[in-house]
């Protein structure tokens, strides 16, 4: 967390810095900065996978809803990081249409389980 901390911090002054000379080099130093962050999280998906692997042995859900679980995750965190940098350089109505995309994508991802959901239910009765 402090590497993070940090790479964000020096981001922010380094943009700071050069937005009376050059604004447009903010957006640049977000976005680098952002994908230095991106980087320094790959260790800790890792880690994440590793542990849903150990709950899969614990609980008796289909692997499948796992996959599904971590492609919205992935999809959430993706749709907002472009957002936030679509935001940074002045485009909130593309940062807009990203997550417009990334909601629709989820709900669309989400329907098979909802339907499983709903068959599972109808069985009980």
């Amino acid at each position: 967390m402090f590497q993070v901390a940090i790479t964000a911090i020096a981001a922010a002054l380094l943009a700071v810095q050069l937005k009376q000379a050059k604004p447009e080099y903010g957006v640049y130093i977000g976005l680098a900065a952002g994908v230095v962050i991106l980087w320094f999280t790959t260790d800790q998906i890792g880690q994440v996978l590793s542990s849903i692997e150990l709950l899969e042995q614990y609980v008796q859900i289909d692997a499948v809803y796992w996959s599904v679980l971590l492609k919205i995750t992935g999809i959430t965190y993706l749709s907002e990081f472009a957002g936030n940098i679509c935001r940074d350089a002045g485009y909130q109505a593309l940062a807009g249409q990203v997550e417009l995309f990334a909601k629709i994508l989820i709900m669309a991802l989400g329907i098979p389980v909802v339907l499983a959901l709903l068959e599972t239910i109808e069985s009980l009765m």
